[in-house]
């Protein structure tokens, strides 16, 4: 399962309200072909309603022969008068991304095979790019940046969390698929230029391209024996990451962590549970999840390994997802102080489903609870020690991360708490 690190998750509400929604270029159904491809998708539909009810509960029914009608009206009136050419791949993914669309739900999805393939690269491999994680923005259709790599190229150029990028190369976004728009950052071995949107700013800036080899996890030790570890993310190999940093900073004899969550917009429930394992008792609840019929399912500690150094956990308001399910967890039961502003407020699952034929689908499947049955979903998890951070204190921080304000004040917390 997956906390979704794809989508916009309602990022940026007012930036989105003051963006200019950009009419795109209509294209025609497929003819014979694509009617053939909606049945066998309706049907598929259908067969995956029934495989998932014990999560969702009955499905309504669509109307299928209404659906193949309409859509074989449409097909006829595009070839008797639509005036130009179309690319029949695009216009049949286009039917099944307004199908998940008509969901109404911004964390579901439709993933092309390429699509697919890149979500599986940047979730475990190493590519060729910038260093962001980028996502279609459904009410405007620009592209997001969802998350920046912390030492790779974007972060370097001052791309931040929840810019948009309104071109690539002088190309508008709104008018591209995701899958453009990420050949289109790729593509060669050149500087990529975007335009960027940024509280009611454009901008341009030229991006270099690199080797990027996702970690997740960067640590070190600072004064007074107080483990700093960042996690960007959570990944298939962030929790064995984590659990290295850990045991490591404990041979060295840490007597404080600070975890660094800002800016992380979740990843995988698995490598959360495994993360949070390390630090609670065995068989302690970490999170649970309900789905939509009613039933619950624990995920519970499984490591014997207890952390026992007070903790203090960084967020900002881009810490979502499975980063507020470490951060609930912790401050349940009273092993973390949480500093920093109020986190995003994420409080549902997302399960993909490959579709067998290279796509795949995303779809809400449950909601979450921290371990004392408190929903944070559009609520957020409110710091102990709240504390802002202005551009000008990222900016400071960058350049010199000793005079990160939020970091100094967690060492400061964490050395009262030895005394």
């Amino acid at each position: 399962m997956d906390f979704d690190q794809n989508t916009s998750e309602e990022r940026n509400e007012e930036t989105l309200r003051v963006i200019e929604k950009k009419s795109r270029k209509r294209r025609p159904a497929l003819g014979p072909v694509i009617i053939l491809g909606v049945v066998l998708f309706v049907a598929g539909t259908l067969f995956g309603s029934l495989y998932f009810s014990r999560f969702m509960g009955k499905a309504s029914e669509l109307n299928t022969d209404r659906i193949i009608q309409k859509l074989s009206a449409i097909q006829m009136l595009t070839d008797k008068y639509y005036l130009e050419d179309y690319d029949k791949e695009d216009t049949e993914n286009g039917i099944y991304t307004g199908f998940v669309r008509g969901l109404d739900d911004p964390y579901s999805a439709y993933y092309t095979e390429a699509e697919y393939k890149q979500m599986m690269e940047e979730d475990s491999g190493e590519y060729r790019g910038i260093g962001v994680t980028v996502g279609k923005n459904p009410d405007n259709n620009y592209t997001e940046i969802l998350l920046v790599n912390k030492g790779d190229p974007a972060y370097n150029a001052g791309i931040k969390v929840g810019d948009f990028i309104l071109e690539v190369n002088g190309k508008d976004t709104s008018t591209m698929t995701l899958t453009e728009v990420v050949t289109e950052i790729k593509g060669s071995d050149d500087p990529v230029l975007l335009k960027i949107y940024r509280s009611g700013d454009e901008f341009e800036v030229s991006v270099e391209k690199s080797t990027i080899s996702i970690n997740s996890v960067s640590y070190e030790m600072k004064d007074d024996k107080i483990g700093y570890i960042s996690v960007s993310q959570f990944i298939e190999n962030t929790d064995e990451q984590f659990i290295d940093a850990i045991n490591d900073l404990e041979s060295q004899g840490m007597k404080g962590l600070i975890v660094d969550l800002r800016d992380n917009g979740g990843g995988l429930l698995d490598s959360c549970v495994n993360m949070v394992s390390r630090i609670i008792p065995e068989n302690d609840l970490v999170v649970y999840t309900q789905y939509k019929n009613g039933e619950r399912q624990d995920y519970n500690s499984n490591s014997k390994d207890v952390l026992k150094v007070p903790m203090v956990i960084l967020t900002n308001e881009n810490t979502a997802s499975a980063s507020e399910i470490l951060t609930g967890c912790l401050k349940d039961y009273g092993l973390a102080t949480v500093l920093g502003e109020k986190t995003y407020g994420k409080g549902i699952v997302q399960s993909i489903i490959p579709m067998g034929d290279g796509s795949a689908l995303k779809l809400t499947v449950s909601a979450y609870y921290t371990p004392k049955g408190t929903s944070i979903h559009k609520k957020g998890i409110e710091p102990d020690v709240k504390m802002e951070m202005t551009d000008e204190d990222w900016k400071e921080a960058m350049e010199n991360p000793d005079k990160d304000k939020q970091i100094k004040r967690a060492c400061e917390i964490l050395k009262d708490s030895a005394n």
